[in-house]
């Protein structure tokens, strides 16, 4: 008995060591190979008569991940260009969840399509000085609509400190035209809630007028998020909004973001060591701005809820159209004068999170950021998650590249016909975040 035991003994002596399982991927990683999965470089351009983009596009996407409270535990930032055609992460400092590492420079169409020479930009174009020597360098796309978070929160700052109230009436006078008057809060629902252009021209003229728009950005340095910027509004019509001139990056607006969440503690310091709470906002303007965030009625970027069921869209992240929005005859959702013509109730149905989102859109622009909570069956996640590109209505997928009419100028767009505004890689992107974030958090939690 023994003797046939020892070759067997020998035999487990030799054995090799047991393999330790693999760590789990960096958020960082998973977040660099989602955006890699995406084939964002794959879209059909408009402009060059529907041919595939000329160049990979300008995409930064960050990503916090929150515990049950709303402290940030990890965070993600990916640059895609044409300087990182597969991607990049950047580096991000855990104390100020920011980081140094970027030389972010204003946008310039004509230089994104070839009239300028690319790597030509100068210090006058950084949007942040002292980072000539940075080791990425990264051409800040436009944020479109999503530039209306600033207004919002320039809006509750000054509510806060008594110069303002949600209740006082406004009358908006766009030089000679009379837009009418309504309190602030009305002007403040549509902004947000729909993107409301002449909402957001009212308050960027009150904001002047209360001499609140020319210490925002200086206000925003402050709190260590010096790349959200406005400038040249104009304090006549409240307008004026051009790319070059209005200035957001993924990472400054996820902690923008965080802080209309709030939690416990320090968020997080800035460079100069200062610490930045929840408190940089009463509860109350906390409260009301993720109100107006829950009530968006936009999902069709990262989220992709108002076009349910059709064959040509792909599934973001499964958040619910908020009640007010969807019509209980049909479904269909109709916001910002676009009926888009989807029964949105199954997808409201098998919904998984609330998204507190902003979007952005023009014919060369597509944003969206916000925060995701999971509904209370749902796997728990919890997360802030931010998109800009230069990937506006310009660029379609094939999908729907026979709506395309080049001949019909601004009338042939696909979006015109198909009401499908942005490229479908953007929610399948969301869908991708979600994806790996409800896993994260379920390993975290089992």
């Amino acid at each position: 008995m023994l003797l046939t035991m020892f070759p067997l003994l020998g035999t487990e002596a030799s054995a090799a060591p047991r393999q330790k399982p693999p760590r789990p991927a960096s958020l960082e990683q998973e977040l660099l190979s989602a955006v890699r999965q995406s084939g964002f470089d794959e879209v059909l351009d408009f402009q060059h008569n529907g041919g595939r983009i000329a160049h990979p596009p300008n995409v930064d996407v960050a990503l916090l991940e929150l515990d049950a409270d709303g402290r940030p535990v990890a965070a993600a930032n990916v640059l895609l260009s044409r300087d990182y055609p597969k991607g990049v992460t950047v580096p991000i400092d855990p104390k100020t969840w920011g980081t140094t590492a970027v030389r972010y420079t204003r946008w310039d169409l004509e230089r994104w399509d070839g009239q300028k020479d690319w790597a030509g930009a100068t210090a006058e174009d950084d949007l942040v000085p002292g980072r000539e020597k940075a080791r990425l360098r990264f051409m800040a796309p436009y944020p479109a609509s999503l530039f209306k978070l600033l207004i919002a929160f320039r809006v509750m700052r000054l509510v806060d400190r008594g110069v303002l109230t949600l209740a006082q009436p406004w009358h908006f006078m766009r030089e000679a035209v009379d837009r009418g008057e309504r309190p602030v809060w009305r002007w403040m629902e549509p902004m947000v809630t729909e993107s409301d252009n002449g909402s957001t021209e009212a308050l960027a003229k009150l904001l002047h007028e209360k001499g609140g728009m020319e210490g925002l950005n200086a206000e925003l340095a402050e709190l260590g998020l010096g790349t959200l910027q406005v400038n040249g509004t104009s304090p006549v019509t409240g307008r004026s909004w051009n790319p070059g001139s209005i200035h957001m990056t993924a990472l400054d607006t996820a902690r923008l973001l965080l802080l209309i969440e709030g939690g416990p503690g320090v968020l997080w310091r800035t460079p100069s060591g200062r610490e930045v709470t929840a408190a940089e906002l009463s509860q109350a303007a906390r409260v009301y701005l993720q109100s107006l965030l829950a009530d968006q009625a936009l999902h069709e970027a990262l989220s992709s809820t108002v076009l349910c069921g059709d064959p040509k869209a792909e599934p973001g992240i499964p958040a619910a159209v908020p009640r007010r929005w969807v019509d209980p005859k049909d479904g269909t959702v109709t916001a910002a004068d676009t009926a888009f013509g989807r029964d949105t109730r199954p997808c409201n149905a098998a919904a998984e999170v609330t998204f507190l989102h902003k979007t952005g859109l023009t014919e060369n622009y597509g944003s969206d950021g916000g925060i995701v909570r999971s509904m209370p069956w749902a796997s728990r996640r919890h997360y802030i998650v931010v998109f800009l590109s230069n990937l506006g209505y310009r660029y379609y997928d094939p999908s729907v590249a026979s709506a395309a009419d080049p001949s019909k100028g601004e009338d042939g767009f696909p979006y015109v016909s198909t009401k499908i505004s942005y490229t479908q890689r953007i929610p399948a992107l969301g869908r991708r975040i979600d994806t790996l974030m409800k896993a994260r958090q379920r390993e975290k939690h089992e």
